[in-house]
């Protein structure tokens, strides 16, 4: 054998040593990346989030505004982890509409409490620690995706027997 050849198809050994240096390179690029969109991800979350919509997007594709074209709602995330939201349906808001008829007066939720987020599944989770609703009660995990500067958050429910997946967007306040 050549003493400037490997044993690899008579590549040169200086080639192999490029290459694996180069793959290296490049899959520590990949990782760094990973790294900062991580930490991007984390920073995104920081501030106060308007709520755009509640929709609720059932399983023959079907998706409906489940409280109103323009509901109100804040959703605060803190650099120390902190996390407080209200939301409610746009007829819920007393500020608004003085008397709310019997079947809007469940129409909200508004808990707080602390945030993790974990940026390798694209899930935070909201530890509760006081609440309007038993249903927003413990930890509460909700895929995340930032979609033109907007956050949204999903769940997965059962509602009137049927699997349907909760979204609601916020846009920086």
């Amino acid at each position: 054998m050549n003493s400037g050849m490997s044993a690899c198809n008579g590549l040169p050994s200086r080639l192999i040593l490029s290459l694996i240096l180069l793959c290296t390179f490049v899959v520590g690029q990949a990782s760094h990346a990973k790294q900062l969109l991580a930490i991007d991800d984390n920073a995104r979350f920081i501030g106060t989030g308007e709520l755009v919509s509640v929709e609720a997007h059932w399983p023959n594709g079907h998706v409906t505004n489940l409280w109103g074209t323009h509901p109100p709602g804040r959703l605060i995330y803190t650099k120390e982890g902190r996390m407080l939201v209200l939301c409610m349906h746009e007829q819920r808001n007393e500020a608004m509409h003085g008397n709310v008829p019997p079947e809007l007066q469940n129409k909200a939720a508004g808990y707080f409490g602390t945030y993790k987020v974990d940026t390798t599944r694209h899930i935070v989770s909201h530890t509760v620690t006081a609440t309007l609703r038993s249903a927003e009660s413990g930890t509460i995990d909700r895929k995340y995706e930032f979609k033109s500067g907007d956050l949204y958050l999903s769940a997965e429910a059962t509602r009137n027997g049927l699997p349907v997946t909760y979204v609601l967007v916020w846009r920086r306040a």
